[in-house]
């Protein structure tokens, strides 16, 4: 394309009106079984094996329990569950009008059929595009940003996010290498992988009617480089194998989310945010994304004590938290900021 054609569709590009996405719907599900870190540390024997006091993780890390679903509870349990939350928190949406199902949990139900065709056979909806992303933590993150995506270029009407993580199936098996006996150097690796706690949630995106709210910017980085610090799969003796370097990924995604924070401000014209959502591991990563944004606490919407690392789910729950708690007002600023092993960390901006 010439330089003087080039030019004319920049102009008419600017002549279209600006279609932004907003979340229409949210919804959440929380399996029943509660299960204390104590509880779970105090069972591993801890102290005798390893040195580590069993209130360790509730004292230290701030979280003090997670729920747990059961042994039949696959993914698309929990997402579906948390799926028809949403839908029935938006009843003036035409289900047929939902074009887009993402699923972005870290475990699938199956390898094949994508489990987001699970989901929709479940929910009897008809959307046209329907499949699954996958980027541990960050999945829900990619997952509304490609929704965003397709809502504001038109390819579709409204999208359905959801995920629904099972990840406690691997830290009971984690728990139980634990309890039988390993060495201090593996158990060091291991025990964030007790963190994480089972939850479903789900976005439903559709247009925004002024242009003036909803997701403004989504920005990102990834840092491959740094892969292995944190990973986990399933061995042929079924058992999971699991290794995270807690102290070196936390500090890694902070460094990237340092590096491209100015950039995403810069880019919405911001100086600050009112509200803020975050991926939740514990008390240190609460405490860096306080110090980041220079905001109050209570700003922040606190998961973990009760919930622990959701992983993928934390922004779903998270939303729905705060539209639940009355303070969410229209034109308030939200910030996004998350992070994912693999390495990747992103921010988003969102105007109620």
């Amino acid at each position: 394309m010439n330089e003087i054609n080039y030019k004319l569709l920049q102009q008419v590009h600017q002549l279209k009106p600006i279609i932004r996405s907003k979340v229409i719907g949210v919804g959440c599900y929380l399996p029943k079984q509660c299960v204390s870190s104590d509880e779970l540390m105090s069972d591993i024997g801890t102290e005798k094996k390893y040195g580590l006091a069993h209130n360790w993780m509730s004292t230290e890390m701030g979280i003090v329990e997670r729920r747990m679903s059961s042994a039949n509870q696959s993914p698309s349990t929990l997402a579906i569950k948390a799926a028809k939350e949403a839908m029935a928190s938006c009843p003036n949406l035409n289900p047929d009008n939902i074009d887009a199902i993402i699923f972005c949990g870290i475990e699938r139900d199956m390898p094949e059929p994508a489990t987001a065709h699970i989901i929709q056979r479940a929910l009897g909806l008809h959307a046209a595009h329907v499949f699954d992303v996958a980027n541990a933590c960050f999945g829900f993150f990619d997952g509304v940003k490609l929704a965003a995506s397709l809502i504001e270029s038109g390819a579709v009407r409204n999208a359905l996010i959801v995920t629904g993580e099972v990840t406690t199936k691997m830290a009971r098996s984690v728990a139980s290498q634990l309890k039988k006996g390993v060495t201090e150097d593996a158990a060091r690796h291991m025990w964030g992988m007790l963190s994480v706690g089972d939850a479903g949630g789900a976005m439903i995106l559709g247009p925004s009617e002024t242009g003036q709210s909803g997701f403004m910017q989504f920005h990102q980085a990834s840092k491959s480089e740094y892969s292995h610090l944190c990973h986990y799969h399933w061995g042929e003796n079924g058992e999971a194998k699991a290794h995270m370097n807690m102290g070196h990924i936390l500090a890694r995604g902070l460094r990237l989310n340092k590096r491209i924070y100015q950039e995403t401000l810069n880019e919405l014209g911001w100086n600050k945010v009112d509200w803020l959502i975050a991926h939740q591991t514990g008390n240190t990563a609460f405490e860096q994304a306080a110090n980041l944004h220079g905001i109050k606490k209570r700003k922040i919407i606190k998961t973990y004590p009760k919930l622990g690392n959701i992983t993928t789910a934390t922004l779903p729950v998270s939303f729905k938290k705060l539209i639940s708690s009355d303070s969410l007002k229209s034109g308030d600023r939200v910030g996004g900021l998350f992070a994912g092993s693999g390495l990747v960390a992103g921010q988003f901006g969102y105007v109620a």
